[in-house]
């Protein structure tokens, strides 16, 4: 077997020599490299998880105090509905209603409780009501309800206007009025029972 000598010998040899180390450069070291930087990459990232931990960790103590003050205190107290379930809330938030709808002389045609519906931690207690009333005495009721604690909340209000049934006589504005009245209540694991 005879080898190339010369000039092309010379390019035979430097190309067995080059194509290895290329393969070698391709296959071995680039493959390497990007793993080296897809692991630092995550190494950084994990390191950063570690020092946000360690301080959440760190604020757990303060964090707990603060949640058991807040039980112990209850500042929501004042704005949500008492009663040891969510049948007695619901009378509670039925008299409120009939205790302000008796002040401004409005008529209460018909009650109905809602069934609660739990959000979060709370739970929504919901009156239907229908009203007979004039503009003025509705304006002041919903002041009333809007302004009071526990916080009561005017869900839906639909207003109609009644019609007059006699033509000869002057009747002042009276108002057929249906609206729902919500208040929130602290939700319980027996409250979803009952």
């Amino acid at each position: 077997m005879n080898l190339p000598t010369g000039i092309r010998g010379r390019l035979v040899a430097l190309g067995l020599l080059v194509i290895p180390l290329i393969l070698l450069f391709e296959y071995g070291i680039k493959p390497l490299v990007w793993l080296y930087d897809v692991n630092r990459d995550e190494i950084t990232s994990m390191q950063d998880r570690i020092v946000r931990y360690r301080t959440a960790i760190a604020e757990l103590p303060a964090l707990e105090a603060r949640a058991t003050e807040l039980g112990r205190t209850q500042p929501l107290a004042p704005f949500l509905l008492e009663g040891d379930n969510a049948a007695l809330a619901a009378a509670d938030l039925q008299a409120e209603l009939q205790q302000a709808a008796k002040q401004h002389a409005v008529q209460i045609l018909s009650l109905r409780v809602r069934p609660p519906a739990d959000e979060g931690p709370l739970q929504r207690i919901s009156v239907e009501a229908r009203l007979r009333t004039g503009t003025a005495t509705l304006r002041d009721l919903l002041f009333t309800l809007e302004t009071t604690q526990p916080a009561l909340f005017v869900d839906m209000l639909n207003i109609n206007a009644r019609a007059q049934r006699r033509r000869n006589v002057q009747m002042d504005d009276v108002l057929d009025v249906r609206l729902v009245l919500s208040a929130m209540r602290t939700a319980t694991p027996a409250a979803s029972e009952g």
